[in-house]
């Protein structure tokens, strides 16, 4: 056990400190590596401190037990949240909307991150594809960046050679459903056909919370790169637990 400890232990200490040296400072939700890092330490300690071990044992039985059985039902719960992630992150075909939301994401400066690069690039994709839909990029500005996502965007999307009359700025959301009900404010016709964009591993539940919110929209994913996979997946199962429990997702 002390050397699954050890291991586990490097493997995701190094993962945080990877997660900055690639994301940023602002990598949200990165703590989430170290703590379990520091778990797996403190693990390590009891296996091989006797004082420590033997303090772990005057636990009593009862609590260890009722620890163990959150614990599984939490790692259940998880699970079962990653397998909803995974079933919107399928690309297959599209349907023309009349409105693609094309989600922010983090803005370093003035350029757009990597993850907010990769849903551009879809979003380009599609419109390229689909000429007569109107992109509406959104996404205020928070730490670390010195314009709006969303104008960050709206730059990147007319460099791509997307014309600027069809791109509409949202610059107020700081988060998933104000992007969503903040761009649904933006469209005109009762009942638009919508298409969102994002990274595969956010499709679902952003698809999700758009029902919450009394609209039909389609998802359409951008890929995600393979080092930061673990991490988003793992922040995004906490997050549609948040949303479905706070009622801003549906099934």
């Amino acid at each position: 056990m002390s050397k699954l400890f050890l291991i586990l232990g490097i493997i995701f200490t190094v993962y945080y400190f990877g997660i900055l040296s690639y994301a940023g400072v602002h990598a949200s939700f990165s703590w989430f590596w170290l703590g379990l890092g520091a778990v797996c330490w403190l693990g390590l300690a009891v296996c091989r401190v006797p004082s420590l071990q033997a303090a772990f044992l005057r636990i009593p039985g009862g609590l260890r037990c009722t620890a163990g059985v959150l614990l599984a039902l939490g790692i259940l719960v998880f699970l079962a949240a990653e397998g909803c992630i995974v079933s919107g992150m399928a690309r297959g075909e599209h349907s023309t909307c009349d409105y693609l939301i094309v989600l922010g994401a983090q803005v370093k400066g003035t350029k757009v991150s990597r993850a907010l690069k990769q849903r551009l690039d879809r979003a380009a994709e599609y419109l390229e594809e689909n000429p007569q839909t109107v992109a509406i990029v959104s996404g205020g500005q928070g730490s670390g960046e010195d314009i709006t996502e969303a104008e960050a965007m709206a730059e990147y999307l007319a460099e791509a050679g997307i014309a600027p009359e069809r791109i509409v700025k949202e610059e107020e959301s700081v988060n998933t459903v104000q992007n969503i009900r903040f761009s649904r404010a933006l469209m005109e016709g009762e009942e638009p056909s919508i298409g969102i964009v994002s990274n595969d591993f956010h499709i679902f539940r952003a698809v999700h919370i758009a029902k919450a919110q009394g609209i039909r929209a389609e998802g359409i994913p951008a890929p995600t790169e393979l080092f930061m996979r673990p991490h988003y997946m793992t922040r995004e199962a906490f997050a549609l637990v948040k949303d479905l429990l706070r009622g801003n997702a549906v099934f």
